[in-house]
């Protein structure tokens, strides 16, 4: 993706939507949902885990895109 640097805002171009919009937030909700959807069968456990072996870790690595 390509980097575009503006001498000042009134170069750049205008946001797709308002940020007063009352819509945004309920596009928020809707792109939570399809997250949720689509990555709804990997469940993680919180926090840092340590392995002990390289092997150790890509065993549970494994098991969770299985599960």
């Amino acid at each position: 993706m390509p980097v575009h640097r503006y001498r000042s805002i009134e170069d750049m171009p205008r946001p797709w939507r308002n940020a007063d919009d009352p819509g945004n937030l309920s596009a928020v909700a809707r792109m939570l949902e399809l997250h949720r959807a689509l990555t709804g069968t990997l469940r993680r456990r919180p926090g840092v885990r340590r392995y002990r072996s390289i092997e150790e870790a890509e065993i549970d690595r494994e098991d969770r895109v299985r599960s």
